[in-house]
């Protein structure tokens, strides 16, 4: 059973490093180029693998184990989570009461093994496994390669949510007390103690995680292709992270194609693209700092080649610094002196922003399209404005502040209505 207990006592945190971005993008190899970089520095390091479908072995052409880290060349460790494993070390009686569940109501039981591993279940072990061995004080830098993009990200955010905050707090210790009850009555299928304990202490973990993954020593770094797709999922995620207030200290572009005329006929219209995509990406994620990395002319496999891809992805620059520190952009709550009619407001931190002799803000459906002087930047919404009306923008200092406010109830109803219905009502009424 869980029994972890972070103290004041507990050591000083190593440099902490979540790699993330959509499937495809190259995370894992830049993950891995990251700890070889600084494992060869003299630093100890130790990189997990989150996705269930783990490919740390691969890349590093060594056997990784999933249950303990091991020693993959001197000071760097790997370990691959295994969730399964996780569950029936830390679980065991929340895994049976769920797989007896099942099968009492005459599922397989090969099958209701299976469906003992929850739905996030994975994600909240491997970020507590990244919590516990961050705190176990053996690492000087812990790096995580995660699934992709949305999962994690969305689990990080919504802690009350899934606990259900203070009342769902309160429900779940009703029904601990009403399980022993109908126990003692004699009833059946009642979970044991031990169940409530996992889950006690299951909610207590999701408490550390994201107190945890404030801390200054951990920062994440976006993974992206300069392809479209790429592009809007990680401005989405861009977007997530920092208003949760997650530091986002780099964006690392992988797989950019050679801009030499070299690469032939076909290859250049796709080398042409990336250009212009990577100009979309110097603009949307300013001032984030943006480090490149060209398609490599073989795999990089093993460690020797993942050293060098960390040169050309870092330069000179250590893979553990924080590159930046702050978050670019936030939202606050003002009250407004209609009833009900309060307004949200997105503050953008834009460096030199007091300088600039034209600003201007456009609204373009789920994002805004911000122009400095002749710089333009395509900022996505986070889903809490995507009903709200943009009013105005006002510039503080270095902060661009853009009012939103609600919809009138009207409007919001007109909205909703078939323009085409409407205007044959219209005409009805104009012969009429």
């Amino acid at each position: 059973m869980l029994t972890r207990e972070l103290g004041l006592d507990a050591p000083k945190l190593p440099r902490v490093i979540i790699y993330s971005g959509k499937g495809g993008t190259g995370k894992t190899t830049v993950s891995s180029a990251t700890a070889v970089q600084l494992a060869r520095q003299g630093k100890k390091v130790l990189i997990l693998s989150s996705d269930p479908a783990h490919s740390l072995s691969d890349v590093f052409a060594f056997k990784i184990g999933r249950n303990e880290p091991v020693e993959i060349e001197p000071n760097l460790y790997g370990l691959e989570i295994d969730t399964i494993y996780e569950l029936k070390k830390h679980m065991s009686g929340f895994q049976k009461f769920v797989a007896d569940s099942y099968k009492n109501r005459g599922v397989d039981s090969g099958v209701a093994s299976e469906l003992t591993t929850q739905p996030g279940l994975d994600e909240i072990f491997s970020l507590a496994r990244l919590v516990d061995e961050s705190h176990s004080g053996k690492y000087d830098v812990v790096i995580l390669d995660t699934s992709p993009t949305g999962n994690t990200l969305r689990l990080l955010a919504y802690p009350e949510i899934i606990i259900g905050g203070g009342m769902g707090k309160q429900f779940f210790k009703l029904y601990k007390n009403m399980a022993s009850l109908q126990r003692s009555l004699g009833g059946q299928n009642m979970p044991e103690p031990e169940f409530f304990d996992e889950v006690n202490m299951l909610l207590k973990q999701m408490e550390d995680i994201n107190k945890f993954i404030l801390k200054p020593e951990v920062t994440f770094r976006l993974v992206l292709n300069p392809e479209k797709l790429s592009i809007l999922e990680t401005k989405r995620a861009y977007t997530f992270v920092h208003l949760y207030g997650i530091n986002i200290d780099s964006i690392v572009v992988n797989k950019v194609l050679p801009t030499s005329n070299t690469v032939g006929e076909y290859f250049e219209f796709w080398s042409d693209l990336h250009r212009k995509y990577l100009m979309e990406i110097d603009n949307s994620f300013y001032p984030t700092p943006i480090f490149r990395c060209e398609m490599q002319r073989t795999e990089p496999i093993g460690c020797d080649a993942l050293d060098n891809l960390s040169k050309q992805i870092f330069g000179q620059k250590s893979a553990d610094e924080i590159f930046q520190q702050g978050k670019n952009f936030w939202i606050e709550s003002k009250k407004d002196t209609i009833p009900n009619q309060n307004r949200e407001v997105l503050c953008i931190r834009i460096p030199f922003l007091k300088e600039a002799e034209d600003v201007r803000v456009v609204r373009m459906g789920t994002d805004i399209s911000v122009t400095i002087d002749r710089n333009q930047r395509l900022i996505t919404l986070p889903r809490v404005l995507y009903t709200l009306e943009m009013e105005n923008f006002v510039c503080e200092n270095d902060t661009l502040r853009v009012f939103f406010k609600e919809q009138p109830q009207e409007r919001q109803e007109l909205s909703n209505v078939n323009k085409s219905v409407l205007n044959k009502l219209r005409a009805t009424r104009k012969i009429a």
